[in-house]
């Protein structure tokens, strides 16, 4: 069976299942990572914070004859002073990171098991994944490219194309790279072969292309591709 992230998250039986991490699928996984809310909707707080600290507010205590000042000021709280709370927020780090650590393979865990806090995972993950500013924008840059230098590869079938295309645009999204319908269908007809040219030209004439879904004019094309081979 194919390990895939879309497999891992569509085949969770339970909240306490996280979606497995796969290297391609980085940006999905992220957004799948939303689940961690419906295991407690403060548990996301550790990704970007450091674990929980049960703090108590001591109150100023103006100087007097025989003692100083003592300022306004937050402490730790004794064990035995812990609410209901406290107890629930102190559980939820150690179980912040235990999920991560589930949802990741074994050669990208190796590569961080010197992480601490669910924080500095994160910020790890981010980090091999997302780079800097100067990643993102040259993964940008070469989306840019792949999608206008799009064209059907020799002995491919169209739902082959299609798929190719299909995943293109998602990845095009992820990193900003937003075309209208109209572009993504015309686009798309110009990328099949010459035996599809005379149909794709009135096709891009007479169809309302940015009214049309990708997937709507791929299932036009299919029903008419027996007659292009």
């Amino acid at each position: 069976m194919a390990n895939t992230a879309s497999a891992s998250y569509l085949s969770i039986d339970s909240q306490s299942k996280p979606p497995n991490l796969v290297r391609v699928e980085f940006q999905q996984w992220k957004i799948w990572m939303n689940f961690l809310e419906g295991i407690h909707p403060r548990i996301s707080e550790f990704l970007h914070n450091r674990p929980y600290i049960h703090v108590k507010l001591i109150r100023r205590v103006p100087a007097t004859a025989t003692i100083v000042e003592v300022h306004e000021h937050y402490e730790p709280k004794n064990l035995k002073d812990w609410d209901e709370e406290d107890k629930e927020m102190v559980s939820l780090a150690p179980k912040c990171k235990r999920l991560l650590i589930m949802a990741l393979p074994n050669d990208i865990f190796m590569s961080l098991d010197h992480c601490v806090t669910s924080k500095e995972l994160w910020g790890e993950l981010l980090r091999q994944f997302e780079g800097g500013v100067a990643t993102m924008k040259n993964n940008r840059t070469m989306c840019i490219n792949e999608y206008h230098e799009f064209k059907v590869k020799e002995g491919e079938s169209l739902k082959d194309t299609y798929s190719r295309y299909d995943v293109l645009i998602s990845k095009c999204k992820r990193y900003g790279v937003i075309s209208t319908n109209e572009d993504n269908n015309m686009l798309f007809l110009k990328s099949l072969g010459n035996e599809w040219l005379h149909l794709t030209m009135s096709m891009r004439t007479n169809l309302d292309l940015e009214m049309m879904s990708l997937a709507d004019l791929y299932g036009s094309l299919a029903s008419l591709e027996p007659q292009m081979l």
